[in-house]
């Protein structure tokens, strides 16, 4: 297992963020020109998959908690997908919910497949299960969900010992459950068949507790926050942990709200060329993080749907579009869509900064 030699860590290295979208100006280029009539669609820096719904949790904070419970990807579809997308020429895959992937019959399969293909692969994962995965030596970074502080369960980092994998974490902070909406919580999902309220309810001390262990496991820790509400709300919940972290001197774990913009510019959306999601239905879709807006109600709907598994060659190679139009209330990837705004934005003198 291996860390980073930052001290302290710089959030923007484990989070998806308008910075690392720099890092790929030679895609950026393409969307400017693709938007122009001047080039194809550019394939995406990565895509995101999900490979099944079922999950051993019922976290409060669950922004899939409204999805089919039972759908899940065949072993088939996911092989087509990965296909697909090496086709174009893609190299990140992201393996998250929807569910807990570790779930899936065939993860182990379906990373050694991505992996014989090139990819570099990157796991989602509330970590408990982490000795039931076979593949870990194949994976380039896993991000465990810091849940077990709640949950009643403990991280056996011993599979990790090693290998060169990138370890890192996430905690979203849920104290203000009074503010939630989350049928987790308030009992009231779309099909209540095999639906359980949530009765792990976090608490300071957990925060604590979480806080603690990944300082002194030197793990970069992503500290985000149910951002299913009011952007008022959300704004509170972020001041609120910034009080109980002042003055601690952490290393690892930081507040990410760098990343948070309750306000959108437009309802411009270029995220299908960046982070497409293939998601446990055998479609893909714009993005993996549209459930996030309130008024989607916890789940993915077909407004956000760009082609099925079949069709991502037809989309991408032969036309698709560039810019497509969401209206979501919040958008996690607002920051990176203004970004693609401005460069695909018609401009004079261009000789001249």
């Amino acid at each position: 297992m291996t860390v980073p030699n930052q001290n302290p860590v710089e959030g923007r290295s484990y989070t998806s963020n308008h910075v690392k979208l720099l890092k790929h100006l030679d895609k950026l280029q393409l969307i400017q020109e693709g938007l122009s009539g001047a080039h194809r669609v550019p394939s995406p820096v990565m895509f995101h998959m999900s490979p099944c719904n079922p999950c051993n949790l019922t976290c409060s904070f669950c922004c899939f908690a409204n999805r089919a419970m039972k759908d899940m990807l065949t072993l088939k579809q996911m092989k087509k997908a990965i296909d697909s997308f090496a086709k174009l020429g893609v190299t990140g895959m992201e393996l998250t919910g929807g569910g807990e992937p570790t779930l899936h019959p065939d993860f182990d399969e379906v990373i050694n497949y991505a992996h014989s293909k090139g990819f570099k692969i990157g796991v989602c994962t509330n970590g408990t299960r982490l000795n039931k995965i076979k593949s870990w030596d194949k994976i380039t970074w896993v991000r465990l969900g810091m849940y077990g502080f709640t949950e009643g369960y403990t991280y056996d980092l011993s599979v990790f010992k090693g290998l060169n994998i990138k370890i890192s974490a996430a905690y979203v902070w849920d104290e203000h459950i009074e503010t939630s909406t989350n049928p987790n919580i308030t009992g009231e999902h779309i099909d209540k068949t095999n639906r359980k309220v949530t009765t792990k309810i976090q608490k300071t001390e957990h925060f604590n507790q979480m806080l603690e262990w990944v300082e002194e496991n030197k793990i970069p820790t992503r500290i985000a926050f149910n951002a299913i509400k009011s952007a008022v709300e959300v704004m509170k919940d972020i001041e609120t942990i910034k009080k109980i972290i002042a003055g601690r001197e952490l290393k690892y774990a930081f507040l990410s709200d760098f990343n948070y913009k309750g306000t959108r510019r437009n309802d411009n959306c270029y995220m299908h060329m960046v982070k497409p999601c293939v998601f446990t239905d055998g479609n893909v879709y714009v993005c993996p993080s549209a459930e996030l807006a309130p008024e989607n109600n916890y789940q993915v709907n077909s407004e956000f749907k760009i082609c099925d598994i079949d069709g991502i060659l037809d989309f991408y190679e032969k036309g698709g579009v560039t810019q497509r139009h969401h209206a979501c209330s919040f958008c996690k990837y607002a920051m990176q869509n203004e970004l693609v705004d401005d460069i695909v934005r018609p401009t004079e003198h261009n000789e001249f900064a």
